[in-house]
């Protein structure tokens, strides 16, 4: 859970990259990052394709996540996990049961799959980008970027992204493992700039009476 949750970070917050390397695809992230660090909240729904290479297998989850400067809500695989920078809370519906965590005790990472805070910032020093064309996708070009990461111990060979030529938008990033585990994400629908209270950041027990509460602070 704690990989998905980096690579689902990764996925919502690009940041521009201070080396230039492919210039085509480092001016078109650096545009994505300057529209999505425009908005002051974002709210997406996707779709998680978990593709076992050695095991032969496929799941497929659907999912979503909130953001707001730097806080976090994202709701996957029966676990919702709220994040306000000073509180984790990990709650999970299915056995009714909330385990509360000091921000400072668990490491989320700083990637799009712990840390929805920050896809778009892991490639600004971690990775090499180029792009690689052009693809038709549904009737919709869209730009196919790899970053392939400078670390050889990275667990991720590479990442491709798929960007809407028309209005940058991302639409599905892969990631590949090297451990033969490969991680897609399907953006469905993508708001920003909606009403979020800070509230709905942190999971409330007096709307859950019946759910049991472990605090490990």
């Amino acid at each position: 859970m704690k990989n998905i949750i980096i690579i689902i970070t990764y996925i919502f917050l690009l940041t521009p990259s201070n080396a230039q390397q492919d210039p085509q695809a480092g001016a078109i992230l650096d545009k994505v990052a300057e529209i999505n660090r425009s908005f002051q909240t974002i709210k997406a729904s996707f779709q998680l394709t978990v593709i076992d290479l050695q095991q032969d297998s496929k799941e497929v989850f659907d999912g979503n996540i909130a953001l707001k400067k730097g806080m976090f809500r994202l709701e996957l695989m029966d676990n919702i996990t709220f994040y306000d920078k000073t509180t984790v809370w990990n709650y999970l519906p299915d056995v009714q049961e909330v385990n509360i965590n000091a921000a400072e005790d668990v490491d989320i990472g700083n990637s799009f799959l712990t840390n929805p805070a920050s896809l778009f910032a892991m490639y600004k020093e971690d990775f090499k980008y180029r792009l690689i064309g052009e693809k038709n996708i549904e009737q919709e070009i869209q730009y196919l970027i790899d970053l392939v990461p400078k670390e050889r111990d990275s667990e991720y060979s590479s990442i491709k992204l798929l960007i809407s030529k028309k209005d940058l938008s991302l639409q599905s990033a892969t990631f590949m493992g090297k451990d033969g585990i490969h991680y897609i994400i399907k953006i469905t629908r993508f708001e920003h700039d909606i009403n979020l209270e800070d509230s709905y950041f942190r999971f409330d027990p007096a709307k859950h009476p019946d759910v049991e509460v472990i605090d490990m602070r």
